[in-house]
């Protein structure tokens, strides 16, 4: 008689290399399922998408899928290509497959509980659910009813990790002594390194030209679009990804009520008297390392930006205040007005899958052309990943442009031939647009092209010569520009990512090591002309102030304020040295786990000398600081970071 299915050997097979091969395309195929239970358990959530779209979806997700198969099967893949003939022993199988299964099986149960999940936060978990759980107790309590409501979820896992079970009992090879030679050990330690390379190449999605760093969360939105980017992602790549980052602790020091009362990121604006009407698009140029002090319009001294200069004698400026230190921190706070206030930034950290406003997104929802710009070898920072997330429809990298010639020969195109393809590209934009380009040449090691290094002013520091080469550079852009039919009916913005190496006491302290500039020009705008003003302002401020003033009819979330709403309240925050300092118009305040350090009135101790901590009353500001803090905690935790998503389910 016939065995039965269940007690037939499935495959047989007397190669290690193919019953490898096809134990990873099985638990592959069951990875995937696994991961596409989130969109049937949550089709409401989906239903403005087609089916190409969601399938499309599902297909660009087997990339992440494959990372997280070659991370959790390396004993699995290593263990089968050990040159020995002792992989064959039976115990030795059994050893490995059970750890191997084990594993696989606690991806599966962690993607089928994010298909519940989901609906209450709308998005995957990260490392910090397990924070969460820690610290919220009633988990053991509500588990099982969770269990009984979604049971069908329960009897799904079953299923799939049955199948998983059974295909590696069915799918094994003969025990079986192996002929020991030359040709063995050669043969299969080739075998050994190339599946060393392809594990390594799976585990980071790629190698080569275009992969320079291993794929992270954010490397969704450029597989599909931001909604669907759930569906792309799977659960243990997330939980995976976000390891070791110190999430953010949920805070409850205010009611909802009285926290909104302190302070509340929701804004929306009344339309700005004396703006003349025509002006509709925005250029926004982010500046590579330009600190304030490198200005001689602030400084009155040596100049190293004077086009720049001669701009901001028409313009609305502020000396400003940066949010962060680095590049991936300052580009979420200006085009999102989202601060990074712990050791890592939002386009790197635990919560970079969130769905979020920005200039881009919101803008885009008013007819507006959106596109980002930089210079850079595409993926660099996972710039073009995060202009993607926060709502761009283009991006235009290295990959874009195309005359090698101009390669730097570090960090990509240098900033005068990129301005001018700036300039070219967004001249065949329909208007409105918005288009924002950061620039490069400022960034270490700081190279020019040989023909200016005899002719730009070089200061105490390398990076000043490339920034007046940045400057030179500007004004060619402008010069290309200022013809163009756009051009009168634009508003220019101007700031930097964040600050460099400081030459003045004051730059080289905690204060002003985040001294940046921030203007708003628009040519024919008398509002904006010859007005310099030392309120306190950040780059969290750039996104509700361009909205402000373009007249924009929404109501956005943004951790910053409107510089021309003269009502808000004037602050500024960043993090730094394991430190989150905020300031107001009277205090500079240190503050690490909630203790306050030191305290400074700024304003007349710009060097920080008279630490004020124990002296002086600064319980409002410690006030605002708790209540912005709960809301900008919670609501990262939450992923409430959008106006539109407020009335989603509350998370169990």
């Amino acid at each position: 008689m016939r065995k039965s299915i269940l007690k037939a050997d499935f495959i047989y097979w007397n190669n290690v290399y193919f019953v490898l091969l096809l134990r990873l395309a099985v638990t592959l195929f069951i990875l995937s399922i696994s991961r596409i239970c989130l969109y049937f358990t949550n089709i409401d959530s989906f239903i403005d998408f087609s089916f190409q779209e969601i399938f499309m979806a599902y297909l660009s997700g087997f990339r992440f899928d494959i990372s997280v198969l070659f991370f959790f099967s390396i004993l699995l893949i290593l263990g089968n290509a050990l040159p020995f003939s002792f992989r064959r022993n039976n115990i030795y199988q059994k050893l490995i497959n059970l750890i191997t299964l084990t594993i696989i099986s606690v991806a599966i149960i962690l993607n089928l509980s994010d298909a519940i999940y989901y609906r209450f936060t709308l998005k995957r978990m990260t490392f910090d659910i397990f924070h969460y759980l820690n610290e919220n107790g009633g988990f053991i309590e509500v588990a099982p009813r969770f269990l009984i409501d979604f049971w069908y979820v329960t009897i799904i896992g079953v299923i799939l990790i049955f199948m998983l079970i059974f295909s590696f009992i069915k799918i094994k090879m003969k025990e079986k002594k192996e002929v020991k030679g030359w040709y063995f050990y050669g043969w299969n330690i080739l075998m050994l390194a190339f599946l060393t390379f392809i594990t390594v190449w799976g585990i980071r999605g790629g190698i080569g030209k275009s992969q320079y760093k291993p794929i992270t969360t954010i490397d969704a939105s450029k597989h599909t679009s931001i909604p669907l980017t759930p569906l792309v992602l799977n659960t243990p790549f997330t939980i995976m990804k976000s390891y070791g980052l110190k999430g953010l602790q949920v805070k409850s020091d205010f009611t909802k009520k009285e926290v909104e009362k302190i302070y509340n990121p929701i804004q929306s604006y009344q339309p700005l008297e004396g703006v003349p009407q025509s002006v509709k698009n925005v250029v926004l140029i982010i500046l590579e390392s330009f600190s304030s002090e490198h200005f001689g319009y602030f400084n009155h001294d040596e100049s190293f930006t004077p086009f720049l200069d001669s701009l901001l004698e028409h313009s609305l400026v502020f000396s400003a205040t940066a949010n962060g230190k680095r590049s991936i921190e300052g580009i979420p706070a200006i085009l999102s007005s989202l601060p990074s206030l712990s050791n890592e930034s939002f386009i790197n950290g635990n919560y970079t899958a969130n769905k979020i406003e920005g200039l881009a997104s919101t803008l885009n929802k008013h007819d507006y052309e959106t596109a980002f710009f930089h210079g850079g070898k595409n993926g660099t920072m996972n710039f073009d990943s995060y202009a993607l997330s926060s709502g761009f429809q283009s991006y235009y990298g290295l990959n874009e442009y195309s005359n090698e010639d101009d390669y730097d020969g570090n960090w990509g195109i240098e900033d005068e031939p990129y301005l001018q393809y700036f300039a070219e590209t967004i001249n065949e934009f329909p208007n409105p647009f918005f288009a924002a380009t950061l620039t490069l040449s400022s960034h270490h090691p700081y190279n020019i092209p040989e023909k200016y290094k005899n002719v730009l002013p070089s200061g105490k520091l390398k990076i000043q010569q490339a920034i007046a080469y940045t400057d030179l550079s500007i004004r060619k852009f402008f010069d290309n520009i200022k013809t163009k039919a756009w051009f009168n009916n634009t508003l220019f913005v101007f700031t930097a990512d964040h600050t460099s190496q400081g030459v003045s006491p004051r730059g080289r302290n905690s204060l002003g090591q985040f001294d940046i500039p921030i203007a708003f020009y628009s040519p024919l705008d008398t509002l904006l002309s010859n007005r310099y003003t030392k309120s306190l302002v950040q780059q969290t401020d750039i996104f509700p102030s361009v909205l402000h003033y373009l007249g924009i009819p929404d109501t956005v979330l943004c951790f910053g304020n409107s510089v021309f709403d003269s009502e808000s309240k004037s602050f500024a925050i960043n993090y730094y040295g394991q430190k989150i300092q905020i300031m107001d118009s009277i205090y500079f305040l240190q503050i690490q786990n909630d203790e306050p350090l030191s305290l400074y009135k700024y304003k007349e101790d710009s060097l920080l000398k008279n630490n004020l901590v124990k002296s002086e009353d600064f319980s409002q500001l410690m006030t605002f600081y708790k209540a912005y803090i709960q809301q900008y905690n919670n609501r990262m935790i939450e992923n409430e970071l959008k106006v539109r998503d407020e009335k989603r389910k509350p998370r169990p």
